[in-house]
């Protein structure tokens, strides 16, 4: 389990894998949107979140989510970051 924070590297190696594309390693950068770029289609997107949430220990909750954290990696990563700083955000026990 990832204690520190998320960096840009373990999210792009995330997104090569739930895509199964090892291209994305070195394709995508910081400015890199998700969607777009990455080219996650909306499965591979909720396989992806699902994984960022198991090993980040956070939960993404989708009803507040803002689709504009997936405008770029680093946004997405700082995103992360703050769920896992902000116990208020979203306990992951309920």
């Amino acid at each position: 389990m990832q204690q520190s924070g998320v960096s840009v590297e373990q999210i792009i190696a995330m997104i090569s894998e739930v895509k199964e594309d090892p291209a994305c390693l070195t394709r995508l950068d910081s400015d890199s949107d998700i969607i777009h770029d990455a080219g996650l289609d909306s499965l591979q997107l909720i396989h992806f979140i699902l994984r960022v949430e198991e090993n980040f220990d956070v939960e993404i909750d989708f009803e507040e989510f803002d689709m504009d954290h997936l405008g770029s990696i680093a946004m997405f990563c700082d995103f992360v970051n703050k769920a896992q700083s902000d116990e208020t955000v979203h306990p992951l026990e309920a």
